[in-house]
Formats: C-alpha cells, structure tokens, sequence
C-alpha cells in the first residue's frame, strides 16, 4: 500500500461503507498520481475505494460534494436518454454519506463499471476522435447545469494573469544563473502582451460551463466489447471554467509530434490530421448547440494552454522545482521552451488553425 495506507487503516473504512476487511479482496487500481485508489472486491459486490490526497485537494469535502452534484445531474439525463454515457456515481457511507474521515484521511467509494480498460496514449486519428466526442458529450450533458454552483476545486487554476503575476514573482527573487539560463523563454513570454491581453478579454465574453480540467485519454474508461468510451471518469478537478481550457488541453496532449518534456524542438511538429478529427468530433458532441463565440474560443484555447503551462513550468524552474517532479537539473526550463515552441508553431499556422477549427464540419453523429 501506498503513501503508509495499511490493512490496518483500510480495515476501519471498510466497515464505514457497510464492510469487513475479512470479506474483501483489495488491490490497487491504476497508476494514477494523485490519490491512492484500490478495487475492492467481496462475495456480491465490486466497487472503487480512494483515499483522497489533501496536498493537492486542499478542500476535499468539496471535491466529493461536487462529484455528488455532477453525477446526480448526468444520471438523470441518462436516465431520460439525454446522456449515452455511463455516470460514475459516490456511493453512501452506513450514515449516508459520501465520504468517511479515518485518521484524518478523506475515502469516498465510488461506482465500478465492468467490462472497461483504460488507455495511456491516443494511438491513432479514429481513437481521437472518441476521445474527444465524449468529453464534449460530457460538458454538454451539463450545460443547463449552474456551473457557479461548483465550488473552485483549484483556485485561478486557468488565470493566465495570475500565472504572469507568479512568473513575475519567481524573476525577482531568483538567482542569477537560472535568470541567466532562462533568459530567452523569459523576455519570449514577455513579448507577447498582446496576446495575454486578448486571453483577458477573451474570457470576459464566454459563458462559464462546467469544464472537466483534465480532458486527457486516461480519464475515460473504453469498453471491451466495443473499444468506445463509456464513462468520463476522475471528476476531481471539475469546476467552472471555459469550453476552451478543455479542448485546448487535449489538443495540446495529442497533436504534439514530440513529448512535452523532449528537448528535440527542432523535429517538433503539429498533426493537422490529429487537430481536424479532434475538432470535428469535438463539435459534433454538443450537438448543434455550441455557440459561434464559443467555437472561435477554441482557437485561443489551443494556443493558451501550452503557452500557459509553460510559464508555469518557467516559473517552478526559477523557484527551485517546488510543484513539478523532475528527474534532472533543467527538466522545468525543457519542458517550458518545449510549449513555448508548441504555442509558436501554432502562431506560425495562425491561417491553417483558424481554417482547421472554424470550417472544419462535425461528425454527422455522435459516438453512442
């Protein structure tokens, strides 16, 4: 067991959700990063046991209540066949609740749905395009949902001026020789004002949807039968924020030539094919009911996110790595001039991206 979670600890929660540790059979489940997750199996029942990690979810009575809030709103859409995929529901704790508190350590327990396997890496154009239809099923499921009703899981979490301001901080107190290295990526993010002043007046006109936060592959579960995605998982991070974090996050995860940590930027390149499936999909999952404002939100999402995940990256390199893991002395100041080159090679294809993501058509379906 990870992060000192022992038989001992799982022995008292188990009990809290109606079960003795003797009847169970318990195994970690996946290789997420974030919170220790097992699948508990007994004589009638199979379900998901997590333990929530606090350093990250600061608040975690609000990432459970929020859980609570969406799944209960796509459950009735599903239930009317307004929804094609599968809610992943909390279950109740012996008192009712969705969650129980054993050692000052926050578990929930949660749905389990068989007959799924989950993918690390998005294989091919077809596979892209699943994924990206059932993100967009899923945001659009919520839109008569009131999004502010959402507590803010991660504060400013998509606040570009924030992440200048904290890139502005990390320059002045830093030491000479990483100003020094980071040098050309630091007056590079200061040249572009104008378009970090056009992201503030961006967001100023869009509505606030509810917006996963983390749209990457691994946070769908894909049935054995038919290789779809069946269910959007890992709502921890969901909040309200903007159609364009969302896409532009997975743009930026699939249609990279090269990883974001590779220091190989001379052969970086964008798939256009990976863009166009993307977007069409994308689209085709609200079916007709993105707004004109929205869609065009999407072009400064695909530039946005690398650009602002690579201030982020610049900043922890400047403040000595306190956030990401790294591995070597420079892997933050890698990884920021690797989105760096992303975002400029999408201004470089200013006329092809807006071509791709304002003319491509949807898909004449979605994916049930």
């Amino acid at each position: 067991m990870t992060q000192s979670i022992t038989n001992e600890i799982l022995a008292l929660v188990l009990p809290k959700f109606g079960y003795s540790i003797d009847d169970c059979q318990i195994s970690l489940l996946g290789n997420g990063l974030i919170n220790n997750t097992y699948l508990v199996k007994t004589t009638d029942k199979t379900f998901v046991l997590q333990c929530l990690n606090q350093q990250v979810f600061t608040s975690p009575l609000n990432v459970t209540n929020n859980a609570d809030q969406i799944s209960s709103h796509l459950q009735v859409k599903s239930d009317n066949n307004r929804y094609a995929l599968t809610p992943v529901c909390q279950l109740r704790t012996t008192d009712n609740k969705n969650h129980v508190v054993v050692q000052g350590q926050y578990w929930r327990s949660l749905h389990y749905i068989p007959n799924c396997y989950t993918v690390e890496s998005i294989a091919n154009v077809e596979q892209a395009s699943t994924v990206a239809n059932a993100f967009a099923q899923f945001t659009a499921a919520l839109s008569d949902f009131n999004s502010e009703s959402l507590a803010e899981i991660i504060t400013q979490f998509h606040d570009l001026s924030m992440r200048i301001v904290q890139l502005n901080q990390a320059i002045d107190n830093a030491s000479k020789p990483l100003l020094i290295a980071a040098q050309a990526s630091i007056q590079f993010i200061q040249s572009q004002q104008n378009f970090i002043d056009n992201i503030v007046k961006t967001t100023k006109s869009l509505p606030l949807r509810v917006t996963h936060n983390d749209t990457k592959i691994n946070n769908l579960l894909f049935s054995t039968e038919t290789n779809k995605p069946v269910a959007v998982i890992d709502l921890d991070t969901c909040m309200a924020g903007y159609l364009m974090h969302d896409f532009g996050d997975m743009v930026r995860t699939c249609c990279a030539s090269i990883a974001e940590d590779s220091a190989d930027l001379d052969n970086m390149s964008i798939d256009w094919n990976m863009l166009t499936a993307l977007t069409s999909a994308y689209v085709a999952g609200f079916n007709g009911s993105l707004s004109e404002i929205e869609r065009t939100s999407l072009l400064c999402g695909i530039k946005l996110m690398p650009f602002m995940l690579s201030t982020r990256f610049l900043t922890d390199f400047l403040n000595g790595d306190r956030y990401f893991k790294t591995t070597y002395a420079r892997h933050n100041l890698v990884r920021a001039e690797n989105q760096l080159q992303l975002y400029k090679l999408f201004c470089q294809q200013e006329s092809l991206l807006t071509d791709i993501v304002l003319s491509t058509p949807a898909l004449n379906a979605t994916y049930k």
